[in-house]
Parts: C-alpha cells; sequence; structure tokens
C-alpha cells in the first residue's frame, strides 16, 4: 500500500478533493492516490478501514469515559446531603451540564436532510424523555395510590403539565429536562451549521449571539418554553463539540501535544478557581457575567476531557459513559426510594451520602443491561421511528 504522509500543519496540506481517499490519524493525514485504490481496491480499503476502526474506537472509549465521569457528577449532585457543598458551590455546576452538551456536539451529523435528522433526535432524545416522563410519573402515582403517605407531597394527574410550564421543577423525575433541551439545541445547531460551507464567520457570530441571547433571557428572567433558551445558551458548547471534533485533533491518541495534559489541566482548574460561578442551567440561572460563565465552563469541559485522556479507560465509568441516558432517566426515581433505606441504616453525613452515591450508581449498573436487552427502541440503542436505517 502506497501511502504519503504528511503533518496536518504543514503548508503542503490542502483538503482533497473526491478522489482521493483520505483519512487521519493522530496528527498526520495519510492517503493513497484514486489509481493505485482502483488498481487494488480489496486490500487498500482493508487497509484504510482496519486504521481507521482502530482509531475510532479508541476515540470512543476516550468519549465514553468523559461522559460516564459527567453523569457519575451528576448524580453526585443529585444525591445531596455531604455533597451538598461541592453541588452547590461555583466549580463543578460551572462545568458539568455544558460539557454534556459539548460532548454531544462531538457527535452531530446532518444525515440526508432535515426530515432524517429530526426523526433521529426524536428517536434519541424525545422518545426516551417520554418513557423516562410518563413511565416515571406511573410509578409514583402508583405506589402513593397502594401506599398512601410515601411521598411528603401527592402526586397529582396534573403534574403531567410541568414539562410546560416554564422551567418548573419535574418532581417525579427532575434530570431529564436536559432530554428537551438538548433536542431543541441540536434544532438550533442544525440550521446555524448551513453557514459553514460558504459563510464561516457568520456560522460564529450566530452561535455566539444565539448564547448571548439565551444568557441575556436568564439575566432577565425571561423564560421560553420548552427550554428553548437554555438550548441557546448552551448552543456555545454544543458548537464548540462540533469544532474540536472536526478541526482539532487533541481527541486522537498520540497527538504531539499530549506530554503537555498536565499543565493544560492545571491552567484550567486555575482558570475555574478565578472565574467560576454557580449555574442553574435548568433555570437558565447565571450569577455571573457572560465572559465569566463561559470561560469557566469552557475550561472545566477541556480539564475534564484531557483527564479521561490521560487516564485512558476505568471500564466501569467508561459503561456509564456509553448508556449514560439510562443511568441519567432512572438514577431521579431510585433516589426517591433508596434515600430512605439508606438513611434507616446509616447517619448523615459523608458515609450515608458515599453510601447513597454508590447504590444508585450500582444500580443503575444492573438495571442498564436489562432495559437495554428488553427495550432498547425506547432508551436510544435502536431506531423506533427510522426503521430504514
Amino acid at each position: 500500500m502506497r501511502f504519503r504522509r504528511i503533518p496536518l500543519y504543514s503548508p503542503k496540506y490542502r483538503p482533497l478533493s473526491g478522489i482521493w481517499l483520505l483519512f487521519r490519524i493522530g496528527g498526520n493525514v495519510f492517503y493513497c492516490d484514486d489509481f493505485f485504490r482502483r488498481k487494488n481496491p480489496f486490500r487498500s480499503e482493508i487497509i484504510i478501514f482496519a486504521a481507521m476502526e482502530e482509531q475510532l474506537g479508541r476515540r470512543i472509549d476516550f468519549i465514553d469515559h468523559t461522559k460516564g465521569l459527567c453523569i457519575m457528577l451528576v448524580v453526585m449532585m443529585h444525591v445531596g446531603g455531604a455533597f451538598d457543598g461541592l453541588a452547590d458551590g461555583p466549580v463543578l455546576s460551572s462545568f458539568t451540564m455544558p460539557l454534556y452538551f459539548f460532548v454531544s456536539g462531538l457527535f452531530f451529523k446532518s444525515y440526508e436532510g432535515f426530515a432524517g435528522f429530526l426523526l433521529r433526535k426524536v428517536d434519541k432524545l424525545l422518545v426516551p424523555f417520554l418513557v423516562f416522563y410518563l413511565g416515571s410519573f406511573l410509578l409514583m402515582y402508583g405506589i402513593s395510590k397502594l401506599l398512601p403517605g410515601t411521598f411528603r407531597l401527592p402526586v397529582r394527574w396534573s403534574e403531567l403539565l410541568l414539562v410546560f410550564r416554564g422551567h418548573e421543577l419535574i418532581r417525579f423525575n427532575p434530570p431529564i429536562w436536559f432530554l428537551v433541551a438538548l433536542f431543541n439545541c441540536n434544532m438550533l445547531f442544525y440550521i446555524v451549521h448551513y453557514l459553514r460551507e460558504k459563510h464561516l464567520p457568520a456560522m460564529f457570530a450566530a452561535t455566539l449571539l444565539i448564547g448571548g441571547a439565551g444568557f441575556w433571557l436568564g439575566r432577565e428572567r425571561i423564560e421560553l418554553p420548552f427550554y428553548i433558551d437554555v438550548a441557546m445558551t448552551a448552543l456555545p458548547f454544543y458548537f464548540a463539540g462540533f469544532w474540536i471534533r472536526r478541526y482539532n485533533f487533541f481527541l486522537f491518541p498520540h497527538h504531539r501535544f499530549d506530554k503537555l495534559i498536565p499543565l493544560f489541566i492545571l491552567l484550567a482548574v486555575v482558570t475555574m478557581y478565578f472565574t467560576a460561578t454557580p449555574l442553574g442551567m435548568r433555570t437558565n440561572d447565571y450569577p455571573g457575567n457572560l465572559f465569566q460563565v463561559y470561560l469557566a465552563a469552557f475550561a472545566g469541559i477541556f480539564a475534564v476531557m484531557l483527564l479521561c485522556k490521560e487516564v485512558k479507560r476505568v471500564p466501569v465509568v467508561t459503561y456509564l459513559g456509553r448508556y449514560s441516558i439510562i443511568t441519567l432517566g432512572v438514577h431521579g426515581p431510585l433516589l426517591f426510594f433508596l434515600r430512605p433505606v439508606v438513611s434507616r441504616f446509616l447517619a448523615g453525613g459523608w458515609v450515608q451520602s458515599v453510601a447513597l452515591l454508590a447504590l444508585t450508581l450500582a444500580v443503575c449498573l444492573l438495571l442498564t443491561p436489562v432495559i437495554v436487552r428488553l427495550m432498547p427502541q425506547f432508551v436510544a440503542q435502536k431506531d423506533l421511528l427510522n426503521r430504514n436505517q
């Protein structure tokens, strides 16, 4: 196989036309000419796609590791108790949910058009939202009827309308607001990304303007339905994930800057220390100024991403990340039932909070393969609506 190899930063590098078979590994571009590919099509494609698959596998493990750590932080913040100081503090809250939007941007794909894109996002986000939304409500409603007094407040059918009432807390499953906000963020970015080919500066400008408008709505306490204002504020994070995936290669193994990862993490932590303010993304509430909010969030995002790249892979965390939508959807209702069980045997404080966190994550790990096996179409593991793919 005849390969040519040039650094990505070389002035010789230019986007190549369709007659070239082009792929990237680390900080380099590899390609072979069309004549050789046609002459030996089978051998060339096997070698190229094997190399691509190997690198892609590594990258997915690294990203899943990041998602796993992120969902663990989300669960920890919802456990509360001794973790309240961390959850309510400026550092963790400044980047945890922005990180989720950033990682989602890494996987953006326009597909064959808006109809196909919309159908897939309904499949991957709105269908799981409805399953977790209705399932958790019906579970709690049934228990409240069978065992009156189980919950401090009665469970009423009117609570099903909560999602239509601005940013009210979804009491029977608080974390799943994120799925609606992420769906809207995808829709916004689909529109913006059309500017990429011919009007790249306009794409940057539109993203910043939409993000700034969402931030302004939050400061003025103007709420848009279905978390549209939250999606607007989060759009720069989603855009950054999309941009990093395509035009910056620190995500790939063996990048030339990898040896500087500890220094970059240190700089990011110092940046967060001086700029972080508590973020309330569900309510679109940001006490800091625009510069502080985005700088601290991006510092936290890159600190976590680089840390996960350096650590490589922790199987349990990677597994949680791969199926993070399931942990996101079930840990809220689980905490309603596990909290009184743990508090009955353990006094308050760090021991109780750590035990509740560990037990919640353990139950999520046990439920995940069962849910994936029994209802994969309802938890974004298989297509429900888009059966042609």
